[in-house]
């Protein structure tokens, strides 16, 4: 009997390690899952009690059962199972280029959150576009042929929110009548139209004449009045500028307002304000004679969380062009209608305050950081390509083997179920437990697991017991006979 037993201890273990199939199929037919790796090295069922299963041929005989020890009742909710924890394996890859090149993408990932996303760009903080007012004033006076020129004569209109125009010289053509002369302000070539006369290679049309345009304004003709303004540098304008943010605050800045700062440009003169231009200062005495336009531009940058002042741009828009006003009073003279043509050359002053405001927000920031996290991902990848495409066959198979652990292919398992299944249909023995869809969940000494006469399944010490059993009972036959 001792030496039956270690016969089949032997063969076992053979069939744990060549036919681990079988004892899978055992492990559906009680609801349990099995390591097959456990099962061949011979230990893995330490610890881990099994219901005992034994084929129709050895529960006739009886044999082992009796000693058998009754199942441990399994637990409903496996917590640790339930609430487990999974996180990555990490292989650590000794190339000081590839560290190199993940570190360095990983060092412009972060700049660029910190710098870029952060700094330059903002998007940190809640932004909305500001709804800036502006108030100009002017006063002061000014001389010209004797006469003397205040606010009313020089600023037209008298009132305008966003800027102003201040006359730096008036060219005056008095009593206009209508009649056939040269239109200077589009004049046109000859050959003239039907009706029309050629004078001076110009064709002359019907309208106000002598005419007063662009092109004799700089040097009128007889008759004309040129009153040149002096004394506009010392003029003084009054700006007052403000803004508010209405999606992301109700507090109205206005220019100076802050802790410690002041609104230069609350008082300043005609003439400081020309010199503080970009690129170039403006002089008065250099935009008399044509007049110019220039913006004032009050920028805001706020943190609705701190005070806020604006910086100011002051520059030349016109080119060199210059600006000039054109005005018209119609009169009656000896009984015929005039006019009295005035060209007003003067300084156009727009003024305009905008800007952008800005609250922190949590939630973009968390964004940022989200994305700045999914950046990161990049390093891994561009080492990776490295390491897997780009080194020499040998270094990127070496490397393939360290990052990466195929297993084995259990695409086919069903399959060999299935030839089990067949195998027990044409012994006649009915199929093993989890195969048939009636006895799947079935468990049990009574269960039958189709592995042939003498078959038995459950743990290997009772497997050993009944063996032994048998092989007791068998000796003392032969015994008896002799």
């Amino acid at each position: 009997a001792r030496n039956t037993m270690g016969e089949w201890l032997k063969r076992s273990q053979a069939c744990f390690a060549h036919s681990p199939i079988v004892f899978l199929a055992v492990g559906l037919r009680l609801g349990g899952t099995w390591n097959i790796e456990e099962l061949r090295q011979g230990g893995g069922m330490a610890g881990t009690e099994l219901q005992e299963v034994v084929d129709e041929e050895d529960e006739v005989l009886g044999g082992g059962g009796a000693d058998r020890r009754p199942a441990r009742k399994a637990n409903k909710w496996d917590w640790d199972r339930i609430f487990a924890y999974k996180t990555f394996k990490v292989v650590r890859i000794r190339d000081y280029k590839l560290g190199l090149l993940y570190w360095a993408v990983v060092t412009c990932v972060v700049m660029y959150i910190i710098i870029i996303a952060f700094h330059i760009d903002g998007k940190h903080a809640e932004r909305d576009p500001g709804l800036g007012m502006v108030i100009v004033r002017f006063k002061g006076k000014a001389f010209a042929g004797g006469k003397v020129y205040d606010e009313a004569d020089l600023r037209f209109p008298v009132i305008e929110p966003s800027g102003a125009f201040i006359m730096t010289q008036r060219v005056v053509m008095k009593d206009q009548t209508i009649g056939e002369c040269v239109d200077m302000d589009s004049p046109r070539n000859c050959p003239c139209r039907e009706g029309e006369r050629c004078e001076g290679g110009q064709c002359t049309s019907r309208g106000w004449c002598p005419s007063l345009g662009d092109l004799n304004a700089a040097s009128p003709p007889p008759g004309t009045q040129v009153e040149r303004m002096e004394g506009l540098e010392n003029t003084v304008l009054q700006i007052q500028s403000g803004i508010v943010f209405p999606s992301i605050g109700n507090y109205f800045y206005v220019t100076g307002r802050s802790k410690g700062a002041s609104n230069p440009y609350s008082n300043i003169t005609l003439g400081n304000l020309l010199k503080m231009a970009t690129p170039k200062p403006i002089k008065v005495e250099d935009v008399i004679a044509t007049g110019a336009l220039v913006g004032v531009s009050f920028i805001w940058k706020c943190d609705m969380n701190v005070d806020c002042e604006p910086s100011v741009v002051i520059q030349r828009l016109d080119g060199g062009k210059g600006f000039v006003e054109k005005r018209a009073w119609h009169h009656r003279k000896n009984g015929q209608e005039v006019r009295d043509a005035i060209h007003m050359f003067g300084l156009r002053i727009l003024v305009d305050s905008s800007g952008i405001g800005q609250r922190t927000s949590l939630v973009l920031i968390v964004i940022q950081i989200g994305s700045g996290l999914a950046l990161l991902r990049l390093a891994s990848v561009a080492a990776d390509f490295l390491m897997l495409q780009l080194y020499s066959p040998d270094r990127k198979k070496a490397y393939y083997q360290c990052k990466v652990i195929e297993t084995r292919d259990y695409s086919d398992l069903q399959d060999r179920i299935n030839l089990v299944q067949d195998q027990a249909n044409q012994e006649g023995v009915p199929a093993a437990g989890g195969l048939s869809m009636a006895g799947r969940n079935a468990a049990g000494t009574h269960v039958p697991l189709g592995l042939g006469p003498g078959g038995r399944g459950g743990l290997a010490s009772a497997v050993l017991r009944g063996r032994s059993a048998l092989a007791s009972s068998s000796v003392g036959r032969s015994a008896g006979a002799a």
